[in-house]
């Protein structure tokens, strides 16, 4: 049996792990609304998340009162979620949204100049290539059509061997 002080250490930690199990859907909300994921890629999702949210449940189950289940251990967790719900929950969403924005400016900026001599090179590159292209490309299509007058001169002979042997 457990005291008065016990349980409510209990009730706090649950408390506790209601609030972080709130941060966790929050960080997963904000997940799904950037990067808008597919069926498949959710249903992974889920899986991943209910799997973190049993897992915080159940170390905090353990750690807090060796995983003997109360009512008021669901009436913490569903106070914690509530409570970062209505307290921090636009806040920090706020705050990820900014973070978030932060690192796709820099990753952005540092992609762009990563790319950067790449684009040069083949600017460099494709100037001539295209000089290139437009003046040969009345030679190539004379070419081709010198190339393929043998194959078409045999097949048109086979062509009009068979229709004649048809008509007798």
């Amino acid at each position: 049996m457990y005291s008065i002080n016990q349980e409510v250490y209990i009730l706090l930690a649950t408390i506790y792990g209601g609030i972080i199990i709130g941060f966790i859907y929050e960080l997963y909300k904000v997940f799904r609304n950037i990067f808008k994921p597919r069926k498949v890629a959710t249903n992974l999702q889920d899986m991943f998340f209910w799997t973190i949210i049993t897992l915080v449940a159940f170390y905090v189950l353990i750690y807090s009162n060796n995983a003997q289940l109360r009512f008021y251990n669901f009436l913490g967790f569903l106070i914690g979620a509530l409570m970062y719900h209505y307290v921090l929950s636009k806040p920090v969403s706020k705050g990820l949204y900014f973070l978030l924005g932060v690192f796709k400016g820099f990753f952005h900026d540092l992609w762009q100049l990563t790319i950067y001599p790449f684009r040069v090179a083949f600017s460099l590159v494709e100037v001539p290539y295209t000089y290139c292209k437009k003046k040969t490309k009345p030679v190539y299509y004379k070419s081709k059509r010198i190339f393929k007058l043998p194959g078409r001169i045999v097949y048109d002979t086979k062509r009009s061997i068979g229709r004649y042997f048809k008509k007798r």
